[in-house]
């Protein structure tokens, strides 16, 4: 754990409130990210968001490093959006939002001629369609993967599977989008 993650915890446990707004400010982007991917919901995101920073100032204490800070918290607002789905079927209530998957920007690339750069654009919002069609699980590990740039290892922590089985989700995925964007490539032709 970096020195200055290390600092702001002792501050929070310590009962330091500015503490946890740097924390929060830190982390946040990252987890609204993670909780779109599981709820399919802006505003269900921004509510799992709040739910996950509350938990975990109130359990910052029994946090043993054994994990990054980032894996931890990243754990907590899963279980959140788990237990909101599960509630969710259980009451056969589902939210049909979309995911805004303009969240997952890919890089972006300065082009001198607009042609090129209107081809990328395409390219970039085809890959995103594509990403949002996975299935879930393969989702989750493509972005935290690919957008996110964490390791197989913090994925798995995350996803409480195997670095096999996120290996397995990843490949899939990509095996997929190659499939779609080379379908792409025949139809242009």
């Amino acid at each position: 754990m970096p020195a200055d993650e290390r600092e702001i915890l002792e501050r929070i446990r310590a009962g330091d409130i500015n503490a946890v707004q740097a924390l929060f400010e830190e982390h946040r982007t990252r987890i609204y990210r993670v909780c779109l991917l599981y709820t399919d919901s802006m505003d269900d995101a921004k509510d799992v968001l709040q739910e996950t920073f509350l938990r975990a100032y109130k359990s910052v204490r029994h946090f043993r490093g054994d994990s990054s800070f980032t894996t931890w918290l990243t754990r907590i607002a899963i279980n959140i959006c788990l237990n909101l789905r599960r509630d969710r079927r259980s009451s056969e209530t589902l939210e049909t939002d979309r995911l805004d998957t303009t969240q997952f920007d890919l890089p972006q690339s300065s082009f001198a001629d607009p042609e090129e750069a209107l081809g990328v654009r395409e390219l970039r919002e085809r890959i995103r369609a594509l990403v949002e069609r996975l299935p879930p699980r393969e989702r989750m590990a493509f972005v935290l993967k690919h957008f996110e740039q964490l390791k197989i290892r913090e994925i798995s922590v995350i996803m409480q599977i195997s670095e096999g089985t996120v290996k397995s989700f990843l490949h899939r995925a990509v095996l997929t989008l190659r499939v779609e964007l080379s379908r792409d490539a025949k139809v242009l032709r």
